[in-house]
């Protein structure tokens, strides 16, 4: 079994970032949002994390997002201290405008975590999720670059399939 490095942790850590969501649903323009994150190591293989996004995005079957919280927990092994893979299980909870004021759903996925040195880190997730357009696939590729060890700027892809939401986020990450 291998063990994280101090460099190496990789769950552990507070964000907030600007995001930029693109819909192909609809006459609908393009969306400007805040998103925060949060994630937290218990144990040696747990983590547990959190997501808002902020924001009114249009999305399909009229519904119009007022907020969108995501929170889960995680399993993650290090194969190496630079390397992990994970798995993990979603709960997604949005205010929307609709006439369904709260819509959830689940959302299971699986990943790669790495960092290429002591600056540079990418993650790929996959997942299927059944939020608004039932069974539907989520991509997430995610590079993070420290310029200092504890401080990261991050550069986040989000791409909801049947959905047809794609996010773009620029943020800053204190990892811990």
């Amino acid at each position: 079994m291998a063990e994280a490095s101090e460099t190496g942790r990789h769950f552990s850590y507070v964000e907030a970032a600007y995001a930029y969501q693109s819909t192909d649903w609809g006459p609908f323009e393009e969306e400007k949002n805040a998103t925060f994150l949060a994630s937290g190591e218990a144990f040696e293989y747990v983590h547990a994390h959190v997501r808002y996004n902020d924001g009114d995005t249009y999305m399909p079957r009229g519904v119009i997002q007022d907020g969108w919280w995501t929170y889960g927990i995680g399993a993650h092994y290090y194969l190496s201290p630079t390397t992990s893979v994970l798995i993990g299980a979603d709960r997604h909870e949005m205010e929307s405008q609709s006439n369904r004021r709260i819509q959830r759903g689940w959302e299971y996925k699986v990943g790669i975590r790495h960092d290429f040195n002591e600056k540079w880190r990418a993650t790929l997730e996959i997942g299927e999720h059944n939020l608004i357009v039932g069974d539907d696939s989520t991509f997430i590729v995610e590079a993070i670059y420290h310029p200092i060890k504890a401080l990261g700027l991050t550069f986040r892809v989000r791409d909801y399939d049947k959905l047809d939401l794609s996010s773009y986020e620029l943020g800053a990450r204190w990892s811990y």
